[in-house]
């Protein structure tokens, strides 16, 4: 499902390279956490997932794409593959919580029916139904989280990639997303998730892939954050 082969992204005045020769098998139904320090590789290798950045060498493989030879047009079909959570909701502030779910199908070019019948549907799966007219400045951070969560994953993306989700909540709002991120998972969709939150790593007991200057030194299956937690 996801297939990264020696892999290197060099920028120019680095230091270093943000990624150094990463090889990294993900399949289909795995949940995924990255780990690793500020700077050591794991956002740009979700970048490199979601093909917002290219490699400087090496091959990426996503749901049958190669992400370095495919043409630029064809990178937004890609992308409707996947859906992605960020640490800052990233919810457009003038619209309701129903009309950003929403608008991600609408720019994608679902028919009306579609949408009405799909975003109360995702609405309800995170808890939130009774905040379909609300307004993100009227949601608390942790209903914003599951309203930006309910954006992703309202057309049923093959990989969830999450990137700190849980950053900006509290311990007992992040259980409650990764409450739901676990059920998305047992759906069937892949979940490849950085985080810094060593009690959910650790709690998780899932596959940890841990990132240190660009390389992967460690990757271990019902794993915790570090090995010595």
């Amino acid at each position: 499902m996801i297939s990264i082969s020696q892999v290197t992204k060099a920028y120019r005045g680095a230091p270093r390279a943000a990624l150094d020769n990463v090889s990294l098998e993900i399949d289909k139904g795995e949940f995924v956490f990255l780990v690793g320090t500020s700077g050591s590789g794991k956002s740009s290798l979700m970048r490199m997932i979601l093909r917002e950045d290219m490699p400087t060498s090496g091959s990426i493989h996503v749901l049958g794409e190669n992400l370095v030879g495919i043409p630029s047009r064809r990178v937004p079909h890609f992308r409707r593959k996947l859906g992605v959570v960020f640490q800052d909701f990233r919810l457009l502030p003038n619209k309701t919580a129903a009309q950003n779910v929403a608008f991600s199908l609408e720019v994608i070019g679902k028919s009306a029916g579609f949408i009405a019948e799909a975003v109360p549907d995702v609405l309800r799966l995170v808890g939130l139904e009774e905040k379909a007219n609300s307004l993100p400045s009227e949601l608390s951070g942790g209903e914003q989280q599951r309203i930006a969560l309910a954006r992703a994953i309202v057309n049923k993306p093959a990989i969830l990639l999450a990137d700190e989700p849980t950053g900006n909540l509290d311990p007992a709002t992040s259980e409650g997303i990764m409450a739901l991120l676990e059920r998305i998972n047992l759906s069937g969709t892949t979940i490849v998730m950085a985080t810094h939150d060593v009690g959910i790593v650790n709690r998780g007991r899932r596959r940890v892939v841990e990132l240190s200057q660009g390389k992967i030194v460690r990757d271990e299956r019902s794993s915790g954050y570090g090995l010595d937690r």
